[in-house]
């Protein structure tokens, strides 16, 4: 049990100890506490005197460090000098609820989202008691007119409930749209565009689809197949972007930039991978450990003659063909 959680815990047992009609001893506050935990989290190991001491001071301590209880000791007898009082019972402060209130502000732009329409029904029923922070105080990268957001809340309630869909899908390279049963598993939103990492039952293998070329979402009457084969912090550390090709390893991939563009990336690295290996007067020589793919392609030509690509040198000569326009491998990938 995380200590922070088992802390919390003890606060509650300890509260409705003082809210009893009663007075307490230090050795029943110990034999109190004991017993919670062991009965709720089979903890036998005890709580010690001091941690007893420290958190009976916390609970005293004026908000926000503690809950400002009045707990008062006679003759060795701990109580609330008023019962009526409760740590569940505190209200939230004005600086609490601005806080919420800017939280909501910035969650509320996620425009598509199914939980946005309820957070702008919070923030209006707190409107009158609450500081407005400035709504141009902090803006995220959005883009509103993008195609496909209208399926996002009913790809999320799917992920949330479990629910295989019946999926009406037409990538670009195609000539006419197909459809196939999927259990969606993860959204993930790249460069302004959504997508959806599921199950693609006909393929039997982990799908990624652009929600901009979804034609329609059904629910499907298959039984829904749990994730076991998709882990998003494992699927994505070897790439940029959303794009894995299959069976492709990771490789090593030197670029070298010059000076100002270098700044810009010691700040900003293309990838988590990304180690700067030498710095000269001609420039910073950089490197990263991915599998390459058409998301990281763009990043690289995207700063022009600002950034060669060294090696290896397949990767390099495939770049180049990019540049120029000799390659369909753009086509071939969205």
């Amino acid at each position: 049990m995380p200590a922070n959680k088992q802390a919390a815990f003890r606060y509650r047992v300890l509260d409705a100890c003082f809210r009893r009609p009663r007075s307490w001893t230090f050795p029943e506050l110990l034999e109190e506490l004991d017993g919670a935990l062991r009965d709720s989290f089979g903890i036998d190991s005890g709580v010690s005197r001091r941690t007893l001491f420290s958190d009976l001071e916390l609970m005293k301590s004026d908000p926000p460090r503690g809950y400002g209880a009045p707990i008062a000791v006679k003759a060795g007898q701990y109580f609330y000098t008023d019962r009526r009082f409760s740590i569940a019972q505190q209200p939230l402060t004005a600086q609490d609820l601005d806080h919420i209130r800017a939280a909501l502000m910035v969650l509320a732009q996620f425009k598509g989202l199914p939980m946005v329409d309820s957070l702008e029904g919070l923030l209006k029923k707190m409107d009158g008691w609450v500081r407005y922070p400035d709504p141009q105080a902090i803006q995220f990268e959005t883009n509103e007119l993008t195609a496909g957001t209208e399926w996002l809340p009913v790809l999320f309630n799917a992920i949330v409930d479990g629910q295989s869909l019946s999926v009406q899908y037409f990538p670009f390279v195609a000539e006419e749209p197909y459809e196939f049963v999927f259990h969606p598993y993860h959204l993930r939103e790249y460069r302004n565009r959504w997508y959806v990492f599921g199950l693609n039952a006909s393929a039997n293998a982990i799908h990624n689809l652009a929600l901009d070329r979804i034609q329609s979402v059904q629910e499907s009457t298959a039984e829904f197949q749990l994730n076991n084969r998709f882990d998003p912090e494992n699927y994505f550390k070897d790439i940029v972007g959303v794009t894995k090709p299959e069976g492709v390893a990771p490789v090593e991939i030197t670029f070298r930039t010059k000076m100002l563009l270098a700044k810009y990336l010691k700040t900003k690295p293309l990838h988590a991978s990304q180690k700067l290996l030498e710095e000269t007067a001609h420039g910073v020589l950089f490197s990263i450990r991915v599998i390459p793919n058409y998301e990281l392609v763009s990043e690289l030509i995207r700063f022009g003659g600002a950034l060669d690509v060294l090696s290896p040198t397949s990767f390099t000569e495939f770049v180049q063909k990019i540049q120029r326009g000799e390659d369909n491998y753009t086509r071939s990938v969205i």
